[in-house]
Formats: structure tokens, C-alpha cells, sequence
């Protein structure tokens, strides 16, 4: 395996995380937008408390302008997307000019979506930048480190915001098996007590050790404390 600098694969993990905490926010919100418009409401107060961010917006339709694309706002979709198209440009040589033209255009295509009277429209299109992002990536990265460094990444995202919001439940213990496999591919150092849990988790969810208990909230802990970046 190359050798690749502790600088490099912190930016390349935090990569992964924001371009697939963009990809999820969005996605959520589209749902959650969608509900809004049959209903009226979003309890837009439980899912900041979720994600521990505080709730600083006066209305549901002031949420969803700001949350998803306000860049002053740190807590946002549209800050995140700034930190992902950053830690792109500085990887640029190791993803390459092609990989990161897409977060560039997904990027683009959510700030043309703040002045679009359809959002949903926009929104499609960044998550199908990503998507390319991601094929793009997977296919033109020669460094098998570099790859799962950045899956790794995203890996830990998805459990995150899988134990925050409870999205996608059924999908963890999928995302364990493959976050065990990737953590042999990549460059990442991992902590000892966090990545017992982790261990242990995934045999629970398996059935191997149905005994056995973890709360969410240590389990949480245990994700979002698992790499040493």
C-alpha cells in the first residue's frame, strides 16, 4: 500500500463525509419538502435536535431556504457542499480534474436552486452530480487507498445520520460489513475502544451475539470516534 500523508488522508476521509452528508440531507429533505407541501408541516425543531444542530430558523419555510442553501449558514446543506468542493480542489492531483468537476457542477446546480421556485428539479440534479462524483471516482482512482479512505468516509456518514435520524435502519448492518472491509484497504488509523464496538455491533446485528447490547447513543459515539483524523 503507498504511503499517503497524514494531511492527505484527513482530507480525503472528510471528503467522503461531506459529500454523502449532502447526498443524504438532500435527499431527506426532498421527502420532507414533499410531506410539507401535502400537509403543511415538518417538524423541522425535532430534526435539528437530531442532528445536533441548533435550531435558529423562525419558520419551516425559513428552514428549508436556509438549511438547505444558505453557505453563512455553517449548519447547512450549502456548507457542507463548500467543504466537500474544498477538500476536492486541494485532492484535485489524487481524484483527478474530471472526478472533481462534478462537485463542482453539483455545487453550482444548488446555489441556481436557491433561486428556483421548483427546488425539487435542482436538488435531482446535484444528487445526480454526486452520483457521477462517485462512479467517477471509483473507476479513475488507480490507489485502492485513496478510494477507501474516501468510502470510509462516506461509510461513517451514512451510519451517523442513520443512528441521528433513523433513516435507513435496515441498511446498518450492511453498512458495518462494508466499513470493516474498507478499514483493511485504507490508510485510515482507527481507535481501539470505538472500533470494539464496532466489531461488536456488527455481530449483534448479525445474530451471532444476540445477547449482547449496545445503546444507540454509545454506539453513536463509537462511530463518530472511530478514526484517528
Amino acid at each position: 500500500m503507498d504511503f499517503i500523508s497524514l494531511s492527505k488522508t484527513n482530507r480525503l476521509f472528510w471528503l467522503g463525509r461531506y459529500y454523502e452528508r449532502v447526498s443524504l440531507s438532500i435527499r431527506h429533505m426532498m421527502g420532507a419538502y414533499d410531506a410539507m407541501i401535502d400537509t403543511n408541516t415538518f417538524d423541522y425543531a425535532e430534526y435539528c435536535r437530531q442532528i445536533g444542530i441548533y435550531n435558529k430558523y423562525d419558520s419551516v419555510e425559513d428552514f428549508f431556504q436556509h438549511y438547505i442553501f444558505d453557505v453563512n449558514d455553517p449548519d447547512s446543506i450549502r456548507s457542507a457542499a463548500e467543504q466537500m468542493l474544498g477538500n476536492g480542489m486541494v485532492l484535485r492531483e489524487s481524484i483527478g480534474s474530471s472526478t472533481l468537476a462534478y462537485l463542482q457542477m453539483a455545487v453550482y446546480t444548488l446555489d441556481e436552486g436557491a433561486e428556483d421556485e421548483v427546488i425539487g428539479l435542482k436538488l435531482l440534479q446535484v444528487l445526480d452530480n454526486i452520483m457521477a462524483f462517485r462512479g467517477c471516482y471509483d473507476d479513475f482512482i488507480a490507489e485502492d487507498a485513496v478510494r477507501n479512505t474516501i468510502k470510509c468516509g462516506a461509510s461513517v456518514e451514512r451510519l451517523s445520520y442513520t443512528l441521528r435520524t433513523g433513516l435507513r435502519e435496515e441498511f446498518l448492518l450492511e453498512e458495518l460489513q462494508k466499513l470493516q472491509k474498507r478499514l483493511t484497504w485504507s490508510n485510515l488509523q482507527t481507535a481501539a475502544l470505538p472500533l470494539q464496538s464496532i466489531i461488536r455491533m456488527e455481530r449483534i446485528l448479525d445474530g451471532r451475539n444476540p445477547e449482547d447490547e449496545i445503546s444507540r447513543e454509545d454506539f453513536l459515539n463509537a462511530v463518530e470516534g472511530l478514526f484517528l483524523v
